[in-house]
């Protein structure tokens, strides 16, 4: 199995917008961090999303990463669960539902939130 971070940041990324401490006005790439997920691969080449925050799209594109087989969403919050919109190329290309393991109350909330997600 590996993992592979695609965000360590904050549920607003880093640097934050207006924040002036030094970390945010630093110019090491390290410093520059989006929000928190991670694509874990199993030994048979699954790959299992943990958490689709707004930065999902661009955390893809960066690493290369081209598919995801299910996700797992650790809370309801946008930061961890908003970027599932994104994810609507994978599931076309794969024909097939993706699978979405949650909490009941993540579950609707999510269901609420971005509603166009589920539907068929």
């Amino acid at each position: 199995m590996r993992l592979k971070f695609l965000g360590t940041g904050t549920s607003q990324g880093v640097p934050t917008i207006g924040c002036t401490d030094p970390v945010c006005l630093s110019e090491n790439p390290k410093d520059k961090r989006l929000r928190s997920s991670v694509l874990v691969t199993t030994d048979d080449d699954r790959k299992i999303l943990i958490d689709c925050g707004p930065d999902f799209r661009q955390q893809m594109l960066t690493q290369q990463e081209h598919n995801v087989d299910a996700v797992l969403l650790t809370h309801e919050h946008n930061d961890h669960v908003i970027g599932l919109d994104d994810m609507r190329p994978i599931i076309f290309r794969s024909k097939k539902d993706m699978p979405i393991y949650c909490r009941q109350r993540t579950g609707d909330e999510v269901k609420k939130t971005i509603s166009l997600c589920f539907l068929r």
